[in-house]
């Protein structure tokens, strides 16, 4: 029996919410440990008793050979690479409309030991609709109805298929994005220059790109724009201004990680490990062959630094690599450097 990818724990919990028990009860407490199958795939096992008709409930998954655990305080991760094998399309829009709704629209009535919560649905919101757009095929403008897996879902999209095309998505996660970015957590009374400074360059950007593709501004808003002259920004456009304002903030195009800060760099280096086993989990000579020039670039770099990975080593493979010491790592610049030269291996 093949069991279901949970890509992280994030993704199974979220799976346990939304699928009913017989009963038709949503949700379920659970409680989960880690499995080894008879292959060696490591998995994990859930369950719980339902707490409307108090039937027993297991939920058996396989894990990624390398953990994709790596969400942080500000971004949600449910999985890397692929598409998710628990949730459907409609189920994740339900899950986005649902986080979202629980926000409330004048984010300055929040109060400040409350934000952090907040902002958490916020990016899981951003993270669902992310989950739904890799659905949608490269040459596609659409997710396709092969892609609903429950009733539910097919019903949603022969209701509403609109709500699934990748204009559609994008208008939402982009609404969804600006909501995030109005809930400073923290936020100072007064904004100090460089603060400033960087919001002006921003501003500046997003004006040179809403004047160089035509883009009526005014009209951009969550829900997609409206009327006659509709001109929202394509996809490629919008990952031009993505690619633009992370360039100007000083940050990694591809991650939007720090590249001033060593732990991000390794982080994106373990996010770029995740990819390469998500994408050719099917194709294991195309994912053990790229996994091993990806690695071979990492072993190079601490060769030609003179250094060794023993204070980070286990962090970096699990899903703490957060948690690794700045102090035990290079500049940021040597960290970068190596994951470049992994992403080129790879490619």
């Amino acid at each position: 029996m093949t069991y279901p990818l949970a890509r992280t724990r994030l993704e199974a919990q979220l799976y346990l919410e939304v699928t009913p028990c017989e009963c038709g009860h949503l949700g379920l407490d659970a409680r989960a440990e880690p499995v080894r199958f008879e292959d060696g795939t490591p998995g994990w096992r859930y369950a719980g008793v339902c707490a409307a008709c108090g039937r027993d409930r297991v939920y058996v998954f396989r894990a990624p050979a390398v953990s994709q655990e790596v969400s942080t305080p500000d971004e949600v991760v449910y999985g890397l690479g692929g598409t998710s094998e628990l949730l459907d399309p409609a189920q994740w829009l339900w899950v986005a409309q649902r986080y979202a709704a629980a926000v409330p629209s004048n984010s300055d009535s929040v109060p400040e030991a409350e934000r952090a919560t907040v902002r958490s649905w916020l990016m899981a919101a951003v993270a669902a609709v992310g989950e739904i757009e890799k659905f949608v095929p490269d040459d596609g403008d659409s997710v396709p109805a092969s892609a609903f897996r429950t009733r539910g879902g097919q019903a949603w999209y022969q209701r509403d298929p609109h709500a699934f095309r990748a204009d559609s998505l994008d208008d939402l996660r982009m609404g969804y994005e600006r909501r995030l970015r109005a809930m400073r957590a923290g936020a100072p009374p007064r904004m100090s220059r460089e603060r400033a400074a960087r919001v002006t360059s921003a501003n500046r950007i997003q004006e040179q790109w809403v004047e160089r593709h035509g883009i009526d501004d005014e009209e951009w808003v969550e829900g997609g724009a409206s009327g006659p002259r509709r001109r929202s920004p394509s996809p490629a456009q919008r990952a031009e201004l993505t690619r633009l304002l992370r360039e100007a903030a000083g940050l990694d195009e591809r991650t939007g990680l720090s590249l001033d800060d060593p732990v991000a760099g390794l982080a994106a280096f373990r996010q770029l490990i995740g990819e390469v086993e998500s994408r050719w989990a099917g194709d294991v000579p195309q994912r053990d062959r790229r996994l091993g020039v990806a690695l071979s670039a990492y072993r190079a770099w601490l060769a030609a630094a003179g250094l060794s990975d023993e204070a980070w080593r286990d962090l970096l493979l699990s899903d703490r690599v957060w948690e690794v010491p700045r102090v035990a790592l290079p500049a940021a610049d040597g960290v970068w450097e190596m994951v470049r030269a992994a992403r080129a291996a790879v490619a």
